[in-house]
């Protein structure tokens, strides 16, 4: 069971994209809480362990909490995804540089759906053709 649990972590931390600055402290708090719950359980014959436990299962709650409200009174955009954030930046370049206060619906459209360039190939001399010349 244990490494059932290991591998559906690793796998979860594998996928695990940051999207904001509560992320990192959502997903340390739905590691932590678990765990702590589940050790206070194991240990229930022990009382000061299953304090301990459920105090620092119930620390990372509060402090997640304490983060949101932080972020929410202080930089409520820190709480936005970065892709928004970018696309939130490059709306706001696009009405500097025009000056107007509407946005062109074509503009909007490149930045809502992004197309990923391809790179040329490479066309000059491979490594190995520049040493035989005698290059550096």
């Amino acid at each position: 069971m244990l490494s059932s649990l290991t591998a559906a972590t690793a796998r979860a931390a594998e996928r695990l994209r940051v999207r904001s600055a509560l992320n990192p402290m959502l997903w340390v708090t739905a590691i932590v809480l678990p765990v702590c719950v589940g050790g206070a359980f194991l240990f229930r014959d022990h009382p000061v362990a299953v304090a301990v436990l459920i105090g620092c299962g119930v620390l990372t709650v509060v402090t997640t909490c304490a983060g949101f409200g932080y972020f929410a009174k202080t930089k409520p955009e820190m709480l936005q995804s970065e892709d928004w954030q970018l696309r939130h930046e490059a709306l706001q370049m696009i009405q500097k540089q025009t000056g107007h206060e509407t946005i062109d619906a074509a503009s909007v459209a490149a930045i809502a759906n992004p197309v990923m360039g391809v790179l040329p190939a490479a066309t000059g001399p491979k490594p190995a053709d520049v040493e035989a010349e005698g290059g550096e």
